[in-house]
């Protein structure tokens, strides 16, 4: 039990921590206030683009939505744990974890499923108040939390690799090119969109396509993206436990 509870004290104070940060609750501001808006201005926009070059928006309304609400939302709480796990590396929490009756892999598993979750529920609530482009409830459901296993990804491979906050800017600047990237493989022909499958998230958006599409596979993409998500998450969890012990 006590490391149970060395674990929710630690978490509780990291919420904390995360509320008092005005950088980070401004860019979870900032991705609900892109939902909010994309329901109005992708169904004014598209008539409009469609007049002036004659290009349909609506078959890609998928892709749109697929880019914002599985890559965009696990990106988010992914910045969001890396800077959490770089102010408790500066401060030292790391170290004290070293030594406590909690160890460093239960509370990062403790930290990696809250991130996961709340990056999933932001899929779904980011999904529901942009209301086009969706696949089916469970499809949402399933993607969002597959999609979200890029959260802890994140955060611990930017944490891991980062000595401080400046070079953790700067690794994110590169990792926000990677959903442009994607989701630009939407337009490349099988096999070779499946040059990206090294990317996590590809797997999530992939199901996703294809359930918004009424396609039966979705859920074995699922499976593929769970399973090349875990392997990339076990290695960034060895990069940040070494850099947490030098």
């Amino acid at each position: 039990m006590a490391p149970l509870k060395t674990a929710s004290a630690t978490l509780r104070a990291d919420g904390l921590r995360l509320a008092r940060d005005r950088f980070l609750v401004g860019t979870g501001l900032y991705i609900i206030g892109i939902s909010v808006a994309m329901r109005w201005v992708i169904p004014w926009v598209t008539p409009r683009i469609e007049g002036r070059w004659g290009v349909d928006l609506t078959p890609y309304y998928a892709l749109i939505v697929s880019h914002i609400v599985v890559q965009l939302a696990s990106i988010l709480v992914g910045i969001l744990g890396a800077f959490l796990l770089l102010e408790s590396r500066e401060d030292r929490t790391i170290k004290a974890l070293l030594v406590s009756p909690l160890p460093l892999s239960t509370y990062l598993w403790w930290l990696g499923c809250a991130m996961v979750l709340t990056s999933a529920a932001l899929t779904v609530v980011e999904g529901l108040i942009i209301g086009l482009g969706l696949p089916s409830y469970p499809a949402l459901v399933a993607t969002g939390m597959v999609g979200a296993l890029t959260a802890p990804l994140i955060a611990l491979a930017v944490a891991g690799l980062a000595s401080n906050k400046t070079e953790a800017f700067a690794y994110l600047k590169i990792i926000g090119v990677a959903p442009l990237l994607l989701s630009g493989t939407y337009f490349l022909a099988e096999p070779i969109q499946w040059v990206a499958a090294v990317y996590p998230p590809y797997w999530a958006v992939k199901a996703y396509w294809v359930a918004e599409a009424g396609g039966r596979g979705w859920a074995m993409w699922l499976l593929g993206g769970g399973l090349v998500a875990s392997i990339w998450i076990a290695w960034s969890v060895r990069l940040f436990a070494r850099s947490a012990r030098s």
